[in-house]
């Protein structure tokens, strides 16, 4: 379908360090608000998953290797990405949102826009 799986490949970049990549954007244009919805629940899912890696599991890892201070240390680190991860996840809600709402005023240019996908995805 149009929307990546749940259980979609992590994205890594390191051994260590996995990155929880946030959701394509849909192939298809959207014209229901099911998918609109579908697709927000999926940005800000992991967005969240992403920050709980940083805030919890890391420092649980870092606890049991250098103890105390080496969890303090990894919390401090994941704070900013605790904070960009899930706003990552709404900006993307809200942006596919926000195209749900073009393509009910204006039909014409989503019919233009998956012209134009249809297009570039043949090639």
């Amino acid at each position: 379908g149009a929307f990546p799986s749940r259980s979609a490949p992590r994205a890594t970049t390191s051994r260590r360090t996995p990155v929880v990549a946030l959701p394509a954007r849909p192939s298809e244009t959207p014209s229901k608000v099911g998918q609109v919805a579908r697709h927000a629940v999926d940005s800000l899912s992991r967005g969240f998953e992403e920050a709980n890696y940083k805030i919890i599991i890391v420092p649980c890892r870092e606890y049991s290797r250098s103890g105390t201070t080496g969890a303090v240390k990894s919390v401090i680190r994941g704070i900013p990405v605790a904070v960009r991860a899930p706003l990552s996840g709404a900006s993307e809600a809200v942006s596919y949102a926000t195209l749900l709402a073009r393509n009910a005023v204006n039909p014409e240019k989503r019919k233009e826009e998956e012209a134009t996908l249809k297009g570039l995805s043949s090639d």
